[in-house]
């Protein structure tokens, strides 16, 4: 009876395997991606579900109410992370650079990979699955790249659920950086949260992020006062 408990799917939850790593101890094995508050029976059978996972297993970002049944089960804090919101006014005007925006593409997926591979370290960058898996994280997306003479240069992928709606990833290619490309793929998300009807935005960045503070907080996303935490496990 218990195998067979511990066996049961955990509904309102997204698993998601990484390929195993062997040669590096800090790889990531596996990531929890809940969707509703988990119970300490939840995480229970998710951990014997992952026990073959090789590798680190972690959270997504989690709020402070989500987090205490993963603490009670010996989840540690791995990386905490600022919260922004934006209330979708006084919204930043259009740089007119030398860039343009447009909607991104299947063919644009190897570049893109490569700019967030050059602007996070590699417990943050994405592969192609994570990619897709962004995307899809909210019922509606929006997936825009930036270009220079037809080479993407930056991307931003946006979401909405209900009204919130939410900034989900954002990139520059760091041999351009200061040319107002990241304001514009921010502008961009900004006035189609208010197209869909949002009534606010949210984002959130590492808190050693200083550059990625300074730029939301200049198109007038304010800080909040919680922060969110991506756990990890601490394997027996």
């Amino acid at each position: 009876m218990l195998l067979e408990r511990l066996q049961r799917p955990v509904r309102g939850v997204r698993i998601v395997r990484k390929k195993p790593f062997p040669t590096d101890p800090d790889a990531i094995g596996a990531q929890i991606v809940p969707y509703r508050p988990l119970n300490n029976d939840d995480i229970e059978r998710i951990l014997a579900q992952l026990s073959d996972v090789q590798g680190r297993i972690v959270t997504s970002a989690l709020s402070p109410m989500e987090q205490p049944s993963f603490r009670d089960a010996g989840f540690t804090t791995r990386e905490s992370l600022y919260l922004f919101t934006h209330q979708l006014q006084d919204r930043p005007k259009e740089t007119k650079g030398r860039h343009v925006l447009r909607a991104g593409r299947r063919t644009d997926t190897a570049r893109v990979l490569d700019i967030d591979a050059r602007s996070f370290d590699s417990f943050w960058a994405l592969d192609r699955e994570a990619l897709t898996a962004a995307r899809k994280a909210t019922p509606v997306h929006r997936y825009r790249v930036a270009t220079i003479d037809r080479m993407v240069v930056g991307y931003a992928v946006s979401g909405r659920s209900g009204r919130s709606t939410f900034l989900q990833r954002l990139g520059v290619d760091p041999d351009v950086r200061g040319e107002g490309i990241g304001t514009d793929l921010v502008r961009d998300a900004l006035d189609w949260a208010v197209r869909e009807g949002g009534a606010s935005m949210l984002v959130n960045t590492q808190t050693v992020n200083d550059n990625a503070k300074r730029l939301y907080e200049s198109l007038g996303f304010v800080l909040s006062n919680d922060t969110l935490d991506v756990l990890e496990w601490a394997r027996p």
